[in-house]
């Protein structure tokens, strides 16, 4: 069983891998007017990250720095938009290691956000039931 941190979250929990204040903040955006707002943006980010992680991939295996940062870049900005913070910083490292050029911190970078790529998916499923 986890013990809450100091600041009253579970190691491992929900709230780890989403931001609640971004959540929160995208349910209040659709408001009354549209409640189902929120549960659209989960299916656009649930749409598009697999293809964005596809293209990580590709641009390594073929030396595509720039689709590699383009790809980065972009599940970088979505991840935050949706609440996925860790998602968003492990792509931020990536796009700017892409933009260097170093393989190695990429490909361990690539490792890392597919890993918590698959844990958001999981916590926005969840939202979504």
């Amino acid at each position: 069983m986890s013990v809450p941190d100091p600041n009253g979250s579970t190691p491992g929990a929900q709230q780890e891998v989403l931001d609640a204040s971004v959540i929160q903040g995208l349910r209040e955006l659709g408001g009354e007017d549209d409640p189902g707002l929120l549960l659209e943006l989960v299916q656009l980010f649930l749409s598009d990250a697999p293809q964005r992680m596809r293209e990580i991939e590709y641009g390594l295996e073929q030396g595509d720095w720039k689709l590699l940062e383009r790809a980065a870049h972009t599940l970088k900005s979505a991840s935050a938009n949706i609440g996925a913070l860790g998602l968003s910083a492990i792509c931020k490292e990536l796009e700017a290691s892409a933009r260097q050029r170093e393989a190695g911190p990429c490909n361990s970078l690539k490792r890392s956000s597919a890993e918590c790529l698959a844990r958001v998916e999981v916590a926005l499923r969840q939202l979504h039931a």
